[in-house]
């Protein structure tokens, strides 16, 4: 009985292999054959990654060493941006009035215009809220109201900061203004020695309209930017306050951390094709040495979870900014705030914070009434 199962077992799975004698030929082949295409497409896919680490790591490099373009791009980014004046003009912001402001180029003979904001402070607002007629420019001249110059961040126009304008409303006439090829400002060269030329003369304006102290916020690169147009103003500027927000120290510290470069940094033609090209060009916003010629009070404001600047630059600004050969009641109401990693503010968000109010109190109250002691010892001697 067992004999006639063991037989029958066989008989059954010899007439199995009788019948697939082709597929067992077959089955070397198929292998080959996949291994094959296996092998193609790995030489294939590494010979990609091959060229993409080149293109990415080489070639990208060596086009943005020699393309000043590139470098403007990269510096001044404006992808995405609006650059129609209908949206400036009736953005949905309650009380404000646009200008267009002439500036004259680097070579004496190009004139540019620039789009700027005039934003009420709040209880101006409502009082312009139902009068048509009302007069912002007289408004300006004679107000009660201390005046803050706001310069944006790269990336953003004037209309980005809507919320923070909110906020600091509440203290100022605030003027939000576009840098040359920013918004529906006119295009021009994009070098930091022509926009900060710009800038100086946007103060210049304002200057000559209104009798109030003025105050001075830059955020990012716009920090820089303000740091440098102090910098270059006389002695009549009568700037009362410098507030800068995600400061960095220079653009070369700043490219081994920001997000757009970071990556290159470890590459050993890093400095030859990116950082050098770019100081070659006049691309060095050196905060920490302009920020040795301004004899106002500054606020430093950073906060720990930055991303894209780190907070460790406004700290060494701030160190700087404590050397400066100025009176004693400048360096004393010269203040750092850090904001909590854990509040979640990064790198745009810092006017969110409940206490960023009082901080800006603070710094305004301590501002005035120092001025208002040195102007009375001036007057006085």
């Amino acid at each position: 009985m067992n004999n006639h199962r063991y037989n029958d077992y066989y008989l059954v799975n010899d007439e199995d292999f009788a019948n697939d004698d082709d597929s067992v030929e077959l089955m070397p082949t198929k292998r080959r054959k996949v291994k094959r295409v296996f092998c193609i497409l790995v030489v294939v896919f590494s010979g990609l990654l091959v060229l993409g680490f080149l293109a990415a790591f080489v070639g990208l490099p060596l086009v943005f060493k020699f393309s000043l373009a590139l470098q403007q791009s990269l510096i001044f980014t404006r992808f995405g941006l609006q650059t129609n004046a209908t949206y400036y003009g009736n953005f949905r912001l309650p009380e404000y009035k646009n200008h267009y402001v002439p500036v004259i180029d680097v070579d004496n003979k190009t004139t540019l215009k620039l789009g700027l904001w005039h934003i009420l402070p709040l209880d101006l607002a409502e009082i312009s809220f139902y009068n048509e007629s009302y007069d912002f420019d007289k408004v300006l001249k004679h107000s009660n109201y201390s005046v803050l110059l706001y310069f944006h961040g790269t990336g953003e126009d004037r209309s980005q900061s809507w919320q923070k304008y909110q906020l600091l409303r509440s203290f100022f006439h605030v003027i939000a203004f576009d840098y040359r090829g920013y918004g529906d400002s006119q295009p021009g060269e994009m070098l930091e020695n022509n926009v900060v030329n710009d800038c100086v003369q946007v103060y210049k304006w304002l200057q000559n309209r209104t009798e109030s102290p003025i105050y001075i916020w830059g955020h990012s690169l716009g920090a820089n930017l303000a740091t440098s147009t102090v910098a270059r103003l006389d002695q009549n500027a009568n700037l009362t306050g410098l507030i800068l927000e995600a400061a960095f120290t220079s653009l070369t510290d700043e490219l081994y951390f920001h997000p757009y470069v970071k990556y290159l940094k470890w590459l050993p033609w890093f400095w030859d094709t990116v950082v050098k090209p770019l100081q070659h060009n006049g691309f060095l916003f050196d905060t920490t040495k302009h920020i040795e010629m301004v004899q106002c009070p500054i606020l430093f404001l950073h906060a720990k979870d930055d991303e894209i600047v780190p907070y460790f630059m406004s700290q060494a600004l701030y160190t700087a900014s404590k050397k400066r050969n100025v009176s004693e009641w400048v360096l004393n109401d010269t203040k750092l705030v850090l904001f909590n990693a854990k509040i979640g503010l990064n790198h745009y968000f810092i006017y969110r914070d409940s206490f960023t109010f009082f901080h800006i109190l603070d710094f305004l109250n301590h501002c005035s009434q120092n001025l208002q002691l040195s102007l009375e010892g001036s007057h006085q001697s």
